[in-house]
């Protein structure tokens, strides 16, 4: 792990000493699953005053800290009074030699809703608190058994909001984002890391019956022995440190008691790769429980992998009949049915899933809230830094918010959340095979249209009633307490709106001869009607606004290509800012146009670095770099021309992909965070790919520090005389770290080749 220096420890200013204590205690109540990030306070007053007269307080929060023993914590406590005492640090312009007088650490135990604080005197003493969600302090209640069962609670909690915590998915520093955080990789710290490791496992499986109190995801309503966050968390760090052999051992020896673990002994066995075995289990799980929901689903996946949609489908049937309340079995129904070309069935499907309106995926959110930015003091890390990244000016990136394209700010399906978003994608997934006319055309098909209610209600008026159409919307006999399966006079009236027609993004009408004026429909007609119209449901007002939400991106993609176009034509550049073609590749990829969310994606990064840009392109790259190895392996060609071609490709895209890791580890380490698992098993892919001795080279060739003439600073404060600064500084350091106290600590994959 690299040493932390005083840029890396970012601050906010409190009102008034203790400040932020106060406010955690009096939020306490609102703490749920896995609960906020651990919370440090700091006091701390200038070693030329008093402390009664010029002490302040600060705070910050921190992941990934072992929150194992009082032991342990008060060690990270000292390590970081000793760094702010070390040596002056530049304080809102001014230079500031500190003393650290008191520091209390807060982390929350999600098992018994307890709040841990220890508090460390320096010199002297140090104390601990255990708070209840009231507030009220219960340490003195609590025998050594007692004690002991916290920690290892508040441990195994710590662990597992370090690996579950969203940072990968969304931009560190997004507006509105917790950037006083110091993310910390657990993992990375030589033995003591090994020795957290195994104290994790230790306390994952004496608590694993208990994994209920986390909470789960947004695909379950409700959490199970099997579907919370406590299995979550155990598979990415089995994964990340690649400990297969020991996960396995601890989910045997829990199989004897929960036999639903069949399910997660076959995903362990899919990650390690060991697909003959992952079968003969998941064969094995559905032997002996032909109704469990959650080796059923993963089978079907694994036949959508192989692309056997027709083996998949009759596993998702079974699934939802198994567990017709759970988001992620009609899920895979849908894609089943989308692979298969039945569109229909797909959209009659999407419209039953249960969607999970109270629950968001999990992140960390802020517990204390800051007032003014003026409160905010973040100092830039100066030990790692490369030019591209680390410069980055936010008076351009504020600009080009302020001067963002109308059109593309705010489009609403950027901002989804939970199962809507997820069943947002599998609409994606069935325009990305039908195109939007035909989908409209399935729409109208399967669903009951704002023009046919009008007709069916001006019947019933006039005495001729409907029956309500009982044929399900899956082919499967599932009886599902679902909106999407009954339908009350107060829904149809609701949903009046709900079906109108939309036209396509080039506003041309959908049928050309909607403008002619219809003939008398006959009775043979009406009686055809009468049928159709009995096959037909109404479309769930969720996926109507979907429908909607689909239509503006597909109206701004249609729109970028086509101006695209015309300025190609025209031998004309087609400009746009880093943030506009960010906002276009993210339409393009949930479009799923990867090749043109590439270029996008791309383009945005030749005017400057973006994170999401960078992640988005990585993703691409780590995708591309498997889809050549499925290819090469599925065609295998002896032709020397292909061969050549191949490797040249697959030498290129891990260029690409060690590029953007490093960026991002930069970026990162500049927001104050040092570990990110999506970086770590990207970074583990290619280390199996390439091997760690390749990649220690390449970096050292591609990023060796040079001396360039310029204005230097320390701790992000600038100083008034110019002095030599170095380009790509501590890249290779950081790399090496990486490399000693992660890939050879955990013997990844080819980590000595």
């Amino acid at each position: 792990m690299l040493p932390p220096s005083l840029g890396s420890i970012p601050e906010v200013k409190e009102e008034y000493p203790g400040a932020c204590l106060t406010e955690r205690t009096a939020r306490l109540l609102q703490f749920i699953e896995l609960g906020p990030p651990d919370l440090c306070n700091i006091y701390k007053h200038s070693v030329n005053a008093k402390r009664e007269s010029g002490e302040i307080g600060t705070f910050l929060y921190f992941v990934g800290v072992d929150t194992s023993s009082v032991a342990s914590i008060a060690a990270h406590l000292q390590s970081l009074a000793n760094l702010m005492t070390s040596k002056a640090q530049y304080w809102f312009g001014e230079k500031k030699h500190w003393k650290v007088p008191q520091l209390t650490y807060c982390t929350f135990n999600a098992f018994s809703k307890l709040d841990v604080r220890v508090t460390v005197h320096i010199p002297g003493k140090f104390g601990i608190q255990i708070l209840n969600q009231d507030g009220k302090m219960i340490q003195d209640n609590l025998n050594e058994k007692q004690l002991d069962k916290v920690w290892i609670e508040t441990f195994v909690t710590s662990v597992t909001r370090a690996v579950l915590e969203s940072e990968d998915n969304e931009d560190a520093n997004k507006l509105g984002g917790v950037v006083e955080i110091r993310k910390i990789n657990p993992f990375n710290n030589g033995v003591a890391s090994k020795e957290l490791l195994n104290n994790y496992f230790t306390g994952f499986e004496q608590l694993f019956f208990q994994g209920t109190k986390l909470g789960c995801n947004v695909d379950f309503p409700q959490p199970t022995a099997v579907n919370n966050y406590l299995v979550d968390g155990f598979l990415k760090v089995v994964e990340l440190t690649q400990s297969y052999s020991q996960g396995m051992e601890i989910l045997q020896r829990l199989y004897k008691t929960e036999p639903g673990l069949i399910s997660i002994i076959a995903k362990l066995q899919l990650l390690k790769q060991d697909e003959i075995e992952a079968v003969k289990t998941m064969y094995k799980g559905i032997q002996k429980n032909k109704r469990d929901a959650n080796t059923l689903v993963l089978q079907a996946e694994y036949c959508l992998d192989k692309k056997k949609p027709e083996l998949a489908l009759e596993l998702a049937k079974q699934a939802v009949k198994s567990s017709p309340s759970d988001y992620f079995t009609w899920s895979v129904l849908v894609k089943c049915y989308t692979k298969l070309g039945d569109f229909e069935n797909a959209l009659l499907t999407l419209n039953s899933c249960p969607m999970n309106s109270h629950k968001e995926r999990y992140q960390l959110k802020r517990v204390v809230p800051i007032k003014t930015h003026d409160e905010l003091h973040l100092p830039s890390p100066l030990d790692v830094t490369l030019d591209e990244v680390s410069n980055l000016q936010s008076n351009d990136i504020s600009y080009e918010h302020r001067n963002l394209d109308p059109q593309l700010a705010n489009l609403p399906a950027a901002n989804l959340k939970s199962t809507y978003a997820k069943a947002y994608d599998l609409l994606t997934e069935i325009v990305a095979k039908t195109g939007w006319e035909q989908l409209l055309k399935y729409r109208a098909k399967v669903f009951v249209m704002e023009e046919e209610y009008k007709k069916d209600k001006k019947t019933t008026a006039n005495g001729h009633l409907r029956k309500a159409s009982t044929q399900s919307s899956v082919n499967v006999n599932v009886n599902v307490n679902d909106a999407s399966t009954t339908a009350t006079p107060s829904v149809v009236e609701s949903d009046v709106e709900s079906t109108v027609a939309v036209k396509s993004p080039t506003q041309k009408p959908l049928d050309a001869a909607a403008s002619v004026a219809p003939e008398a429909p006959t009775v043979e007609d009406e009686t055809n009607y009468d049928e159709e119209f009995k096959k037909k449901r109404l479309c769930e007002r969720w996926l109507d606004n979907l429908f909607m939400l689909l239509y503006e991106d597909l109206r701004a993609f249609t729109m970028w290509q086509t101006e695209s176009l015309h300025f190609q034509a025209q031998q004309m550049e087609y400009k746009k800012t880093t943030l506009e073609w960010e906002i276009l590749g993210s339409i393009a990829y949930r479009l799923k146009h990867f090749k043109e969310g590439a270029v996008a994606f791309s383009n945005a990064l030749s005017g400057r670095f973006s994170a999401k840009s960078q992640r988005e392109m990585l993703k691409y790259y780590l995708k591309e770099h498997s889809r050549l190895i499925t290819k090469n392996t599925s065609s295998f060609n002896s032709n020397p021309n292909f061969i050549q071609n191949y490797s040249k490709m697959m030498n290129q895209l891990s260029e690409k992909i060690l590029e953007s890791i490093v960026r991002l580890l930069v970026w990162n380490h500049r927001w104050y965070s040092d570990f990110s698992p999506f970086l770590l098993l990207a970074l583990s892919d290619l280390v199996a790919w390439e091997g760690s001795v390749k990649i220690e080279s390449s970096v050292k060739a591609l990023y060796s520090e040079v001396k360039l003439p310029g204005s230097g600073s320390k701790d992000g404060a600038v100083k008034d005389q110019k002095e030599d600064r170095f380009s790509n500084h501590g890249v290779i350091e950081m790399m090496k770290d990486l490399n000693d106290d992660y890939i050879k600590l955990y013997n990844l994959n080819n980590a000595d080749e």
